[in-house]
């Protein structure tokens, strides 16, 4: 245990159990725990960056030298917890020898990228969390534009603008989505808006969140561990609860791109790993639907084109969507306790919140339209 604690520099060095955060918030007593760790002599800081990790000790190396220079932009200076989620790479080891002034939370077992953000949200004292994947880089000024925006209190959380490794291509942008012929229609589609703007999520992988908002909606649902479509789920949740999801284009990151589950380097490994992230993504995509949709017409839309979609799939020969579905099917009890739940506390309808959205994009790109049209007239 000791050796946890002097690898951990000092945030609450133990290796967490499941039992105390999993599915929702902290138990009372783990609450007061942490609070001891954290009111130890620890400065209080108004954003803390959470980056899990998880056998990324080389990702780490290159990566995490870039987030530590952005750390002063702010006043106080943003706190670094990278979340070691139970590697075997000598990742702590590498860490304490390389990085000593970053806080390290060690985790046993392996919880995932929801469990492992959801153990260091629980026990920050800041009030922004910048959540980061851990094979991502700063590309100029970040962390300012992203906090600029928690002064409305209607903003749950602010996606940041990714660009692909080669630094050109759009990874992450504006999510516009529709809800047509039973399911959410654009999944992919990322616009590269060049202004602020509402967003039908934002990426887990560089989101800023209101830590108080995080943890009233019990932070990322861990039955999508080990990762994929927890920050959709926990969007969409905001947006139901009458808050707001907004994207900032002056922050801007640098993806490297599934560099945990599928591996840059070629090969059988990385063949596998995107293997693995289709499959997630489909498991993902039916716990989503079947926890999240309340509204009774939107639900049986769903039901209605499920075996036309089922059979696109036998005919495209697509065995990981029914390996998925299967899978997905020993989580529908959990899921509809999980919908019962989120129906008593929304305060917009599925419908709704896609009106809602709509409404915001669409007042935007008007106003923008009409500015622009204003600078020609004056010219």
């Amino acid at each position: 245990m000791k050796r946890w604690r002097r690898q951990s520099n000092g945030i609450c060095g133990v290796g967490f159990s499941n039992k105390h955060l999993h599915p929702g918030p902290p138990a009372p007593i783990f609450l007061i725990v942490s609070q001891i760790c954290f009111l130890g002599g620890l400065a209080v800081h108004r954003l803390e960056i959470i980056i899990p990790t998880w056998n990324g000790r080389s990702i780490l190396a290159e990566c995490l030298p870039a987030v530590l220079d952005c750390v002063d932009e702010l006043d106080p200076p943003a706190k670094i917890t990278v979340v070691d989620d139970a590697s075997t790479d000598g990742t702590l080891e590498y860490l304490a020898k390389h990085w000593p002034q970053v806080n390290v939370l060690p985790l046993w077992p392996h919880r995932g990228f929801p469990g492992a953000v959801n153990a260091a949200a629980f026990v920050s004292a800041a009030d922004v969390l910048m959540l980061l994947n851990n094979d991502m880089i700063p590309n100029g000024p970040v962390l300012r534009p992203l906090l600029e925006h928690f002064a409305d209190r209607e903003v749950a959380a602010v996606s940041a603008r990714v660009l692909k490794w080669d630094r050109k291509t759009i990874d992450v942008g504006r999510r516009v989505r529709t809800f047509e012929n039973g399911e959410i229609r654009g999944v992919g589609h990322n616009e590269d808006h060049p202004e602020v703007s509402a967003t039908f999520f934002a990426c887990g992988g560089a989101m800023a969140v209101s830590r108080r908002k995080f943890v009233e909606l019990d932070g990322f649902d861990e039955i999508y561990s080990p990762g994929y479509v927890e920050d959709t789920d926990f969007c969409y949740r905001a947006w139901k609860r009458g808050w707001k999801i907004v994207w900032d284009p002056r922050s801007t990151f640098i993806h490297m791109g599934s560099a945990t589950f599928a591996p840059k380097t070629p090969g059988l490994k990385r063949h596998l790993g995107r293997l693995k992230v289709r499959y997630l993504l489909h498991r993902n995509a039916f716990c989503f639907y079947w926890k999240n949709l309340t509204d009774p017409q939107m639900r049986r839309d769903y039901w209605k084109h499920l075996p036309g979609r089922a059979l696109n799939a036998l005919l495209s020969g697509d065995v990981l969507y029914f390996a998925a579905f299967l899978r997905a099917l020993t989580r529908f009890r959990q899921l509809s306790r999980r919908r019962h739940k989120e129906l008593q506390m929304a305060r917009l309808s599925d419908a709704e919140v896609f009106a809602k959205l709509e409404e915001l994009c669409r007042s935007k790109q008007i106003r923008e339209e009409k500015h622009v049209e204003q600078a020609c007239i004056e010219c």
